[in-house]
């Protein structure tokens, strides 16, 4: 960790932070527009690991802001409301997170390292990739990803830019944008949230509550004005809780983003199921996102047949058991059934689509469960699969299992 990090490890916390004017949560209103611009009052300002007069920083060229600490600290043997980190050494710069990912694109559009993992793989329909180096508006990137998907995972949500210009009366080329959650303590290194200075182009938020229980989406705005040698800048804070969140699934996928398997994302072939308990019941049983008819339809599709259901009078059926991971990925994929020569195309596309699953919950968190079923489906007389019929779950679990 850089020597400026080191001053955030060695705070003394003093009771409840001293919020900086927050404003409504109400997307829908003119509350959430700041009424005011700040100056840090009582924060510290540290330029390469040492405190500086606030004023005396507009005596250093070149200074670029590293990072805000928006909680109680001691520095010196002073109290401070916060702290604001800059540098004009690299030795100081902080390491960026994801600074080494591939470009990401999303249905045609790209988006950032953040924002693809708080996406729902549920909905992927394909995955691609390339591995060498692709240069796009000047940036290097270390390859490039692209997602396919059925729905629009933009709606409902905002660009930064077009955040700066609603909510914002200042032009974009002042902005230095630091997204933080919206917590009243410090607990580990994420509280600090991140500061984003360029690219603005390729994130997103969502202005609207997303989700009632966890509380995600932008609570709060607040600009704080900085006087560099250069000029003044703005420092728009934006509070959101989802720069904490993660989707599990997503953070899996992209955990190392060039190495997945974009045949089989979501399928995990070499999980050892020695020493985990995995449910056969649970309080509410692992299912494909959207249910078995949009499932089917996914099946139907990778196996390249029609997604109603076909003409085929014959009707066949397929037994099959895998587990659901915590994460819901899928593994120990298995046939139940005798072998026929169109099986091994179901399971491939069940392979394939491993990423609809979600998983099991029991005693309100996600758990390792197995699924047991049958999908049916209709053949020609010629025993070649016309089109997928239905799936039906076993009431007895134990007993399918082998």
């Amino acid at each position: 960790m850089k020597s400026y990090m080191l001053f955030i490890f060695v705070l003394l916390f003093a009771g409840r932070t001293l919020a900086q004017s927050l404003y409504s949560a109400n997307p829908d209103s003119a509350s959430l527009f700041p009424k005011k611009h700040g100056r840090f009052e009582d924060y510290a300002f540290v330029l390469n690991g040492n405190v500086i007069e606030q004023d005396s920083l507009m005596n250093y060229f070149g200074t670029k802001l590293n990072t805000v600490f928006p909680y109680p600290i001691q520095l010196e043997g002073r109290s401070y409301k916060g702290a604001v980190y800059f540098h004009n050494k690299e030795y100081y710069a902080p390491p960026i997170r994801y600074a080494n990912d591939p470009a990401y694109f999303v249905n045609g559009r790209q988006v950032s390292p953040y924002h693809i993992r708080l996406l729902k793989v549920e909905a992927y329909n394909k995955i691609s990739k390339t591995i060498r180096d692709t240069v796009i508006d000047g940036k290097l990137y270390n390859g490039c990803i692209q997602i396919d998907t059925d729905e629009d995972i933009f709606a409902g949500r905002i660009s930064l830019p077009q955040l700066i210009e609603k909510y914002t009366d200042l032009p974009l080329e002042k902005i230095i944008f630091h997204w933080r959650g919206g917590g009243y303590h410090y607990t580990s290194e994420d509280d600090i949230g991140t500061i984003i200075d360029n690219d603005f182009s390729v994130h997103s938020f969502s202005i609207a509550k997303i989700d009632h229980n966890t509380n995600l989406g932008v609570s709060a705005i607040e600009i704080d004005r900085v006087r560099f040698a250069e000029g003044e800048r703005y420092v728009v804070h934006v509070v959101d809780n989802t720069y904490k969140w993660r989707n599990a699934k997503a953070n899996l996928t992209f955990s190392d983003p060039l190495a997945i398997d974009t045949l089989f994302p979501c399928y995990l072939p070499d999980f050892d199921e020695d020493g985990y308990s995995i449910f056969t019941s649970t309080e509410i049983s692992p299912q494909p996102y959207k249910g078995n008819t949009g499932y089917l339809k996914k099946l139907s599709r990778s196996m390249g047949l029609a997604s109603e259901k076909g003409s085929g009078v014959i009707i066949d059926s397929i037994a099959i058991q895998f587990v659901v991971l915590k994460s819901g990925m899928l593994s120990r994929l298995k046939s139940l059934s005798p072998e026929k020569v169109y099986h091994k195309d179901i399971l491939i596309a069940i392979k394939k689509n491993a990423c609809i699953w979600l998983p099991a919950i029991q005693g309100g968190r996600p758990v390792l469960s197995w699924v047991k079923m049958k999908i049916f489906y209709k053949t020609d007389p010629k025993g070649e699969i016309q089109s997928l019929d239905r799936i039906e779950f076993p009431h007895n679990i134990r007993a399918f299992k082998n």
